[in-house]
């Protein structure tokens, strides 16, 4: 199964989202690859005409980021260069705009007018709700593991490798003589050498990625591993292969590379993501008791009569 890649440029006006589709095109060897900025100096990552972004404009546009935003930058080193070029977008463009008095024009006043609303009321929410200094404890920590052990299992699972012939099932299902032979040759090669594995995958396979690294599909855990799978795996050892297995996109010789039984980390292991979590549910609560105690005192009323006339207006 083929992953795809949120490309977030959310901090980034969708104007710049726009000019973006040609640049997300290209591919540039002086892109940063990861998002874990590490220089010490504030270098030039990219120009445009006399225009730069530095690693200090790129470290700032980063925080105002989402967790799962960056999360996803760091999967994809491609897209923090991509990233880098919508930064110098939005920059020679608020130079047009500048230049041109827009930032001064009504449109931009209102624009951030509800903005600043909206970043004023969540950021206040945020600090009424903040938890206080030095939570979680290591009681609390300590506490919250025991409860929720069974929620940190890890499953079992197998860094696996193929062997990928395309057959598609078919309602005719007609024997095709091509694949016919090469399973057979495939097959008759594997029983006599099964060292050959890694080259049979190079040069045989028909799936591109993982032939390009002998076969590797990587780690997979148990559920995430398609049943017809799973049943091949049953009782093969470490550096096993599988007779070929059948699914609907055609056949697969499976081998085991490594296996990891299931188990639960320890709290040390899970230490920060825990505290994280804690963190982000006390502050939930507190922001949740604030908003709760606010409305007591000031109950919300809505005009219902009103509402619906404007819901029928609305309608197509």
């Amino acid at each position: 199964m083929q992953t795809k890649t949120i490309f977030p440029f959310n901090s980034i006006p969708i104007l710049t989202c726009l000019v973006l589709a040609f640049f997300l095109q290209a591919e540039s060897q002086d892109s940063p690859t990861s998002a874990e900025i590490v220089s010490t100096d504030d270098e030039i990552l990219g120009t445009v005409g006399e225009l730069q972004v530095r690693v200090s404009d790129l470290r700032e546009s980063l925080v105002s980021l989402t967790d799962a935003e960056n999360e996803a930058l760091r999967n994809d080193p491609a897209a923090l260069g991509r990233y880098v070029r919508a930064l110098l977008v939005q920059q020679l463009v608020l130079r047009e705009a500048i230049a041109a008095e827009w930032d001064k024009s009504a449109v931009v006043a209102e624009r951030m007018r509800v903005l600043r609303d909206g970043v004023v009321a969540n950021t206040w929410l945020e600090s009424v709700g903040a938890p206080p200094e030095g939570f979680p404890s290591e009681a609390d920590l300590t506490a919250a593991y025991q409860s929720q052990l069974e929620s940190f299992l890890v499953p079992k699972s197998w860094q696996l490798a193929q062997i990928f012939v395309s057959s598609p099932v078919s309602k005719n299902d007609i024997p095709n003589p091509q694949v016919e032979e090469k399973m057979k040759r495939l097959t008759e090669t594997l029983e006599k050498d099964p060292s050959a594995f890694g080259n049979l995958a190079t040069n045989e396979s028909e799936e591109p990625l993982s032939a390009a690294k002998e076969g590797d599909i990587g780690w997979l855990p148990e559920p995430r591993i398609h049943p017809s799978i799973r049943a091949a795996l049953a009782g093969l050892p470490l550096g096993g292969i599988s007779q070929p297995v059948r699914m609907d996109d055609g056949w697969h010789f499976i081998k085991v590379l490594d296996i990891r039984e299931a188990r639960i980390p320890t709290l040390e292991q899970i230490r920060e993501p825990l505290a994280e979590q804690l963190r982000a549910e006390k502050a939930q609560m507190g922001t949740e008791t604030y908003l709760g105690d606010l409305l007591r005192e000031k109950p919300i009323a809505i005009n219902e009569l009103v509402l619906s006339k404007l819901v029928s207006d609305r309608a197509p």
